[in-house]
């Protein structure tokens, strides 16, 4: 139901119309001039009046509602179906509402712990590492740190006396005395007194006293009694062999002197002139030969 404030106010008009009747009017209504019918019957005449103008403003008034209501519907259909454009300007607001509004993020990188070495320890290090190369190298090449190199095409007249090992691929006339490796690979005219003897390509004229292994590879000659723990013999030796422990005899070996020595292995294809004693040997063979083998009685 619609409420409608101007018929109330034409109304409450027509209601102060009539209060507000001229005297010449009220004369004419007075009992004297105007029976109660008529007086009636006019009052119901103002108030049709005043009704039917009311109610043709009520009309008037509904119909304003119903067209405003009806503009409003259009506008709000308007609105949903234009879509929202964005000027330069509205971009530029939100592009920094947006800006403002995300915060920077930190990304904390974890920084790599700084190892502090002293100087000591840096010391302790290289000697380690030192260490490990060299004996690294003495396992690839077979020699020390405490190397003496005599190169090829170097020539020596003269002992000599080394502390350590001697790799000598030169010439050298007089006596060598080695504390540790001797490596021959050139010509020696003298005696020799080492710890381990390797002769490659070799010519040596002199004697040989080996402390520990005496090696005499393919293609090396030594003129000259030899003496060593143990020998491993590829080479032309001339002179006797004197060795406390096990001798290997190569099929290229040539040997023109005595063996002695505690087990001899001979391979096929070598050549000996010589006797071969194994006289360090723990077996004693006059048990087995000698008065003894008379005392043999087969029936027994």
């Amino acid at each position: 139901m619609v409420r409608m404030k101007g018929s109330k106010q034409n109304f409450a008009q027509a209601v102060d119309n009539i209060s507000a009747v001229d005297e010449d009017d009220l004369l004419d209504i007075s009992p004297e001039n105007v029976s109660g019918d008529q007086l009636k019957k006019r009052i119901d005449e103002e108030l049709d009046e005043v009704i039917e103008e009311a109610e043709e403003e009520a009309e008037k008034a509904s119909e304003n509602m119903s067209e405003l209501k009806i503009d409003e519907a259009k506008d709000e259909d308007k609105s949903e179906a234009e879509p929202e454009v964005k000027t330069e300007d509205t971009e530029k607001t939100e592009a920094t509402e947006e800006k403002v509004e995300e915060k920077p993020v930190e990304i904390k990188k974890d920084k790599p712990e700084k190892t502090v070495k002293s100087k000591k320890g840096n010391k302790k290090m290289g000697n380690a590492l030192e260490r490990e190369l060299t004996n690294s190298e003495e396992e690839l090449t077979g020699m020390s740190e405490n190397t003496t190199y005599i190169t090829k095409g170097t020539t020596i007249t003269g002992d000599l006396d080394v502390d350590g090992d001697v790799e000598m691929l030169g010439r050298v006339e007089g006596n060598i005395k080695c504390t540790g490796k001797l490596v021959v690979g050139g010509v020696v005219t003298g005696n020799i007194e080492t710890g381990d003897f390797y002769a490659e390509s070799a010519h040596v004229e002199g004697e040989i006293l080996s402390g520990g292994i005496l090696r005499v590879g393919a293609g090396s000659v030594i003129v000259g009694n030899v003496s060593a723990m143990d020998a491993m013999i590829s080479g032309a030796i001339k002179g006797d062999i004197d060795v406390k422990g096990d001798v290997e005899i190569g099929s290229t070996a040539v040997i023109v002197g005595d063996i002695k020595s505690k087990s001899v292995q001979v391979s096929n294809g070598a050549v000996i002139e010589g006797m071969c004693k194994q006289v360090y040997a723990s077996v004693d063979v006059n048990q087995y030969f000698g008065e003894g083998i008379q005392d043999l009685d087969i029936n027994k």
